[in-house]
Formats: structure tokens, sequence, C-alpha cells
């Protein structure tokens, strides 16, 4: 098992990342972030760290184009668009510091993202921007793509559904990496859909470095009531979902955010393994479990990816559990749509005995899911 063992960090490295930090901590950025997409976010967040004298010499900003890297000019008054991956080349010399590194790639196939995790060496921040691009393939990257990043503990990965979400996963991965140092490939993947869903709470968003956190709790209400969880652009359908499963079936639903299932597994696995070990301890409670709690409301986790990213988790929940993604419902290559959301979600009530079981054949019907 890999365990996340800590390294001291340099101190040019722990003094670099502590200014970085104090620049991205500043009430302006996390207003500038509220109202945009993950992608816009990293726009920000890269014009801030270049653009101030004190840090862009302590920070290396990379952004690549799959298979090959640009130093073209930059016009006068304007934002670089692309920097190469020179900073590399001096990693090796002992005479050169470490320094924070923030890395952005198109990249839709494994061979890109491990060509620029190879060269980094030891870990960054590694964001990948080809879900801004039109692709046949389920979020833009190749299906073997997740597969490949939760095959390692040592590759993290994030599917952040707005700007504070990615502001808050990139401040806690500079921590990790460059304060507690704790080495790791720190993977988000980047769309550019403001309307995704709505904005997070400020004082709850950096909880998504978890793995999870709550946006909207259900109403208080006799009505039944279901769990929805969403990651990157199908929170937007999730949000969708549950407005149309209150609207036309009076179900109340509870919408968390999950920008990373792996994560929230591993996190899982970790406190499962460690029980096992350390029996007469007081017992560690996943992530997930601490979230969901022990209750039996249903819980429909929802993802851009293959529904196997989402269906990590379902053995942490005690409650009927559904895991939709990319897959679920034939011809869509993109998020499952609101409406197959609420159809599942009928589904696992009537299979609960919360609604009747013809519900199931209306909202089919209703919906024009049917073939």
């Amino acid at each position: 098992m890999y365990r996340d063992q800590r390294f001291p960090a340099s101190p040019s490295a722990r003094r670099a990342a502590t200014a970085c930090l104090k620049q991205l901590s500043a009430t302006d950025v996390e207003c500038a972030c509220l109202d945009t997409s993950p992608y816009g976010a990293f726009r920000i967040i890269s014009r801030i760290l270049r653009q101030d004298a004190a840090i862009k010499e302590k920070v290396w900003v990379v952004e690549a184009c799959e298979g090959s890297h640009s130093e073209a000019p930059v016009e006068a008054g304007r934002e670089p668009s692309s920097a190469s991956a020179w900073p590399f080349w001096l990693r090796n010399d002992p005479s050169q510091p470490k320094l924070p590194l923030l890395y952005l790639l198109k990249s839709e196939s494994v061979a890109g993202l491990r060509a620029a995790m190879l060269e980094a060496q030891d870990g960054g921040i590694f964001l990948n921007a080809a879900e801004i691009a039109d692709s046949r393939w389920a979020k833009s990257v190749q299906p073997d793509v997740p597969l490949w990043l939760g095959g390692s503990a040592q590759r993290i990965p994030y599917d952040p559904a707005s700007g504070l979400e990615t502001l808050a996963v990139v401040r806690a991965a500079m921590r990790r990496l460059y304060l507690d140092g704790r080495p790791a490939f720190i993977y988000l993947s980047l769309h550019d859909d403001k309307q995704s869903a709505p904005a997070p709470p400020r004082t709850l968003v950096h909880h998504a470095y978890k793995g999870m956190y709550r946006l909207r709790a259900a109403r208080a209400s006799a009505r039944p009531r279901i769990r929805l969880l969403g990651a990157g652009k199908a929170l937007g359908q999730v949000f969708r979902a549950a407005d149309i499963l209150r609207r036309d079936w009076q179900v109340e639903s509870d919408i968390w955010s999950c920008p990373s299932y792996t994560g929230l597994a591993r996190d899982g696995h970790a406190a499962a393994h460690w029980n096992m070990l350390h029996p007469a301890s007081r017992r560690k409670v996943p992530h997930v479990q601490a979230c969901l709690g022990s209750g039996a409301t249903p819980i429909i986790a929802v993802t851009g990816y293959g529904q196997h990213v989402a269906r990590q988790i379902g053995e942490f929940v005690p409650a009927r559990f559904v895991a939709l993604g990319s897959d679920s419902n034939a011809g869509s290559n993109g998020s499952p749509e609101a409406e197959w959301i609420v159809a599942v979600t009928i589904k696992a009530l009537a299979d609960d005995g919360l609604v009747p079981a013809q519900w199931t054949r209306e909202a089919l019907q209703r919906y024009a899911l049917t073939p």
C-alpha cells in the first residue's frame, strides 16, 4: 500500500508557496473566481502570479499544448498566452531552487499526461483544459485517462465544478506540496461553463479538497427525499434534476458537490485499513461517511466520466446507491441529462417503497426516455 510520506520542503519552496498563498487568499481574488468557470479561475490565478513582481520569479506557471511547448513573444500590455517548459531543464541542477509549479495543458490521452508529469519529476499541480474543446470522448479525454489517474495514490484527480472550487483546490494543493512536504501530482480537469452550477458558499468551499461538501440542504418536509451528488459540469445537471424533482414529483433534494470521487474512495480504503490494524483504537470515519451519515435516504452520484468513477464510493455508504456517468444512458457522451437523473431517482425511491412503483414508468414516459 502506498504511504503518503512527508519530505521536508526546501526553504525556497516554502517561502515561494507562502507568498503565492498570500496573494491567492485575498478577498478580491475569491470574488473574481466566484462567478467564473474552472478554466476562467486558472486564467485569474495565472495572471495574478505572473503580474506580481514579488511572486513571478518564485513560481513556475507553464502553459503547454499537447506534445509541444511554445515560446511565442508577448505583445506589450497583453497577458502571456503560453510559456515553455524550460524550468524543467534545470530541475536536476542542485543550484536551482524547486519552485511551486502550475502546469496547464490540453491533452486527451494518458501519453500526454504521463509526459507532462515525467517532465515535472517530483510533482506539481496539473490542470487539463481538454474539456474546453469539442471531442467524441466523455469530458474530452480517452476512457483510460480516469483509470490511469486512479491507478496510483501519487496521482490525485479533481473535477471542480466552479471557479471557486478550482481556487480552493489549488490553494490546498500548494499547502500539501510545498508547505507540508507531501509530494504528489494534483490533477484538475477544467471546463469553461460558467452556468454549470450555482456558486458554492465561500465558507464551505475549502472542503472541496477533501472530495465533497454540501451545497444545498433539503427543505424540512414530510415529502420524499433524495441525496444527489455531482462533480464538474455534471453538477449543473444535478441542480436541474433537483428542480424538476421538486416541481413535478414533490421530492426534496440534498445536493453535494464531489470534486474527487477517487479521493473519497481512497480515504475510505485508508480508514478501513487503519481500523483493521488498530481494533482497540477509536475508529476512523471516512470523509464520505462523515458527510452523508448513516441515514437510509437513497444516494445518486453523478459524474461526466464513466459511471465507474462515481461507483467507487458505493461501498462506503449504507443507503441504496446508484452511480451515473457518461455511459449510463444510451447515446450520451456527456453528463447524464437532468431528466435521466430524475427517472433514476424516482426508481430508487420506488425500490425503497418511498414513492408509488408506477411513478418510474410515468417518469420515463413523461420525459420521453422510453425507446
